[in-house]
């Protein structure tokens, strides 16, 4: 049996040596795992906070168009910025809420605090989008730390193809505006206008008069009106679903509507533009045409009425709706829709006219909308930062008269209405009935003794027409002599009345006037209807008064214009012209019937 032995100092010595180099090693890869353990969470907090600064830029510009500047990335001429910053205590809009800080989270803020920054670099060259370059910076035992992420966003506003499901077929439209307007079949429109700019007009005036004709008459539209009125004449809850029914009926013709007139925009400029071409045809063709553009306008300025009646309704109940609501993401679809029918009404409140019978239309707009904004940007501040931002910079945009600017539906819909106005004021005021002319009487010796056919017969022996029209005083025609009916007022006008008004056969035109006035048939005001026989005063000079005819149509200062005898010629003149130059007092107007 062997004896035992212990270790000796020289084997114990090596040992401990061999233990020490060990732990050594050890520790050394406990160290570097450390290091690199810590690079990576780092680098995986750098992804996801890059990842909530795209995020959020994504929310931002999928509610507000202009987000992008909301959140400071870039100048109001869409000039973007680039900047780096600490994430930490609020420094940048992307980290305030939940805001980073010593109180709240101090191991995320130690971490953070050590020159981790946030930078951003855009590129707006393009027209279509910027391009977002967010990246993060940081120092770690094992070197500098560094993550990017890339993306690209709308850089602007884009504007879309104005269309709508009641647009006429362009495959029909000269068919259609040749049968209906000049009332002929199977011929072309150059049959009766031959020239270019006057063709353009006959056209856009087809789109828009059969086109707003369709929309009113289409049983979906009438529908969804008669929907959205009956429900709003009920009571129902803000939250209920018949209340949110009735909302979207509202905004869904207002849709229509904005639709229809954005598409007929273009056309109602090349009326307004070139109205004055339709001069080049004859007097019937001039006037079947001056009847639809007049009903073209009427009928844009009822669709005009309607959408503002539509909007302001559906803007209300919206806001209704959004103090009943709890979802967020409803309350975001609600806030856009908000926003976009107040912009409309904000930027074309000069227009609106009659819309709110109980007031100011402008002030109403203003107050309803201000009120709007400071209430959401009060509401959501804590909520929703993306509303509350957009709320801020809407304000900011309606202070400084920016939104027609801003948005090209505002800059459209502001144009067109300003179009119809613009082409209301070059449309005679009338009755529409009494401009459609009778073209039998083109070129007759008289009238017929219609109203339509008085008109359209003095307006033959005007130049530019016929000139047949015989004065049996003299057995003479302008066509032949152009002094014709010099001195025969009340013979012209009982002529153009075919000889079928009894109180036009007397002795004078101011005979005629007293057989009017013991009748009780003169109305005294300037805003005579076409047609209308009007009389001045006897002079000094003239000592029968003088007789003549109204067209319907007013000078941009409100004076009638009428068609008159005595000046070597048939002409248009202003009432106060004829006065004048006869130093003649007027004395009022009516509207033969005939016996």
């Amino acid at each position: 049996m062997r004896k035992k032995r212990g270790l000796t100092l020289i084997e114990l010595t090596i040992g401990i040596f061999l233990i020490g180099g060990i732990a050594i090693v050890y520790l050394q890869s406990m160290q570097s795992s450390k290091k690199k353990n810590e690079f990576y969470s780092e680098h995986f907090m750098a992804s996801i906070m890059a990842a909530k600064v795209v995020e959020a830029c994504f929310q931002e510009t999928d509610l507000n168009p202009y987000g992008i500047e909301a959140l400071g990335l870039a100048d109001s001429a869409g000039k973007p910025f680039s900047f780096s910053t600490m994430v930490t205590d609020g420094q940048t809009v992307f980290f305030k809420k939940p805001i980073i800080s010593k109180e709240t989270t101090p191991l995320l803020y130690d971490t953070l605090k050590k020159d981790f920054m946030l930078n951003i670099k855009t590129d707006g060259a393009s027209n279509r989008y910027f391009t977002l370059d967010t990246s993060f910076n940081w120092k770690a035992g094992t070197g500098s730390g560094d993550f990017s992420y890339l993306c690209r966003f709308p850089n602007y506003v884009m504007k879309k193809e104005a269309l709508s499901t009641f647009a006429f077929p362009e495959s029909q439209l000269e068919k259609k505006v040749v049968e209906r307007i000049f009332e002929e079949k199977n011929k072309s429109l150059s049959n009766f206008v031959s020239s270019p700019a006057a063709m353009e007009v006959a056209l856009a005036t087809g789109r828009i008069y059969f086109t707003s004709a369709g929309l009113f008459a289409a049983p979906e539209f009438i529908s969804a009106y008669q929907k959205a009125e009956k429900i709003a004449g009920e009571t129902h809850a803000a939250n209920s679903a018949e209340y949110k029914s009735g909302t979207e009926a509202f905004f869904i013709v207002a849709r229509e509507l904005l639709d229809a007139m954005i598409y007929l925009q273009p056309h109602l400029e090349t009326i307004n533009n070139d109205i004055a071409m339709i001069d080049s045809l004859n007097l019937r063709n001039k006037s079947r045409l001056e009847l639809y553009i007049y009903k073209s306008t009427l009928a844009m300025e009822k669709m005009k009425q309607l959408f503002f009646v539509c909007v302001n309704e559906a803007a209300s109940r919206y806001r209704e709706q959004l103090k009943t609501s709890t979802s967020l993401r409803e309350q975001r679809t609600i806030v856009e829709r908000c926003f976009s029918m107040h912009r409309l009404m904000f930027s074309t409140m000069n227009f609106c006219d009659g819309v709110f019978p109980s007031g100011s239309s402008e002030s109403i707009i203003k107050q309803e909308y201000y009120e709007f904004l400071d209430t959401i940007q009060n509401y959501f501040t804590e909520r929703d930062n993306t509303i509350a931002r957009l709320a801020a910079q809407e304000k900011k945009f309606t202070q400084s008269d920016q939104l027609v600017k801003r948005y090209f539906t505002c800059d459209l819909v502001y144009k067109l209405f300003s179009t119809i106005a613009t082409l209301k004021s070059k449309l005679p005021t009338i009755d529409p009935g009494t401009l459609d002319p009778k073209t039998d009487v083109i070129g007759e010796p008289k009238g017929d003794g219609s109203v339509s056919g008085a008109l359209t017969w003095a307006k033959d022996q005007m130049e530019g027409g016929t000139g047949k029209g015989i004065n049996v005083n003299n057995g003479q025609f302008i066509a032949n002599d152009p002094n014709t009916w010099d001195g025969w007022c009340l013979a012209f006008v009982g002529t153009a009345y075919g000889g079928k008004v009894p109180e036009l056969q007397t002795e004078s035109a101011i005979s005629s006037y007293n057989a009017f006035k013991s009748a009780g048939k003169i109305t005294n005001d300037k805003k005579p209807l076409a047609g209308a026989v009007m009389y001045t005063a006897p002079t000094p000079d003239n000592e029968y008064g003088h007789i003549f005819i109204a067209t319907g149509k007013f000078s941009t200062d409100g004076d009638p214009i009428v068609i008159t005898t005595g000046y070597g010629a048939i002409k248009e003149m202003t009432l106060t012209e004829v006065a004048n130059d006869l130093g003649a007092t007027y004395l009022g107007w009516v509207l033969p019937k005939v016996q």
